[in-house]
């Protein structure tokens, strides 16, 4: 089954630096100021099995910081909830300054070919570490719609919201 991950651009502001309430209920409010304040740019239509090996091969090779897996699924603007809170979806979150360091890196790696040896080794660490296999048109989709959106995100100062519909 397909999921739709929505990349969208905002200004970190838009968030406020305190929420009250348990994570269920400050997630909430998380979204509807997202919904409210954030301009949708992407949308990528894959299954998470694919999704996730993708984006594990495009963090590898964009400095392996392990830093889009984990914000893409649960990092929080002003860390308005801690990494293990206990909500009913994904929020991913990249602060702007995050953002600009990032894409500096992906407009140098971006025309590496996974097809090379290097490549090849790369991949095969990936499927051994995960029960997923990576599919190259996937990682296309995913490196192209990320390195997108963190290219328009840098030119405008603006965070990236990444919001996963299952």
């Amino acid at each position: 089954m397909s999921s739709l991950i929505h990349l969208s651009l905002i200004d970190e502001n838009s968030y406020p630096t305190t929420l009250n309430g348990d994570d269920e209920s400050k997630y909430q409010q998380l979204l509807e100021i997202t919904e409210g304040e954030a301009i949708h740019w992407q949308s990528i239509e894959i299954n998470l099995r694919g999704f996730e090996p993708a984006l594990q091969l495009w963090d590898t090779i964009a400095g392996n910081s392990r830093l889009l897996l984990i914000a893409s699924f649960n990092f929080f603007p002003h860390k308005l909830l801690p990494p293990d809170a206990d909500i009913s979806g994904t929020f991913g979150f990249f602060p702007a300054d995050m953002v600009k360091d990032l894409y500096t890196i992906m407009e140098e790696k971006y025309d590496f070919d996974i097809s090379n040896l290097e490549g090849q080794q790369i991949i095969a660490e990936i499927e051994q570490d995960g029960i997923d296999e990576v599919n190259p048109e996937a990682y296309e989709l995913v490196r192209d719609k990320y390195f997108v959106t963190f290219r328009d995100a840098t030119e405008q100062g603006k965070s990236i919201v990444v919001l996963i519909e299952q």
